[in-house]
C-alpha cells in the first residue's frame, strides 16, 4: 500500500488532525500517541495488515494535498506536528539539524583538529586547528553560513 493509499484510507476511516495543537485523532476520537523512533505513528488495520502511516506525512498530505518524501520538524521535536513545525526539506537539509553531526575530528597526522562541512555533497575545509573548541567554533560558524533553510 502506498503512502498516499494509506493517506486517503486513514481519512476515509474518520482519522482527524487539528492544526493548531498537532495531534492526530482515531475513529473513535481518541488522541494516537503510538510512536516509532520518536515519531507519533497511526496503525491503519487494512484487512487482514496492519500498515503503519506517520502522522507527520499524513498532517502535511491533509494540510497541502500533496506527499513529500521529506519533512523536517522545525524546532527538532518528532512528537510536535503542527503544522507551523514541519517544512518541506530535502535530505541533505533535513540531516544539518542533526544534533550528532559534530563537523570536526581529531587528525593524527597533523596533530591537529580539522574542521569540515559539506554543502550540495560537497566537502567545505575550513581549516585546522590546535584545540577541540576552535574546531567546534569554525563548524558552528560555518552551519550558520552554510545550513540556512
Amino acid at each position: 500500500m502506498t503512502r498516499e493509499e494509506k493517506c486517503k484510507y486513514a481519512k476515509q476511516s474518520g482519522y482527524k488532525y487539528d492544526v493548531n495543537t498537532g495531534k492526530i485523532y482515531g475513529i473513535k476520537g481518541k488522541e494516537i500517541t503510538r510512536r516509532h523512533k520518536g515519531y507519533i505513528a497511526i496503525n491503519l488495520r487494512v484487512g487482514e495488515k496492519n500498515e503503519n502511516l506517520f502522522a507527520h506525512q499524513y498532517a502535511w498530505w491533509l494540510c497541502f494535498n500533496e506527499l513529500v518524501d521529506e519533512l523536517d520538524h522545525i524546532n527538532g521535536v518528532r512528537d510536535d506536528n503542527r503544522i507551523i513545525n514541519l517544512r518541506s526539506v530535502t535530505r541533505q537539509q533535513n540531516q544539518w539539524n542533526r544534533k550528532t553531526a559534530k563537523g570536526y575530528y581529531f587528525n593524527k597526522r597533523e596533530g591537529k583538529f580539522r574542521a569540515k562541512i559539506y554543502l550540495d555533497w560537497k566537502e567545505i575545509n575550513l581549516g585546522y586547528f590546535d584545540t577541540e573548541e576552535e574546531a567546534k567554533q569554525a563548524y558552528l560558524n560555518a552551519k550558520e553560513k552554510y545550513h540556512i533553510i
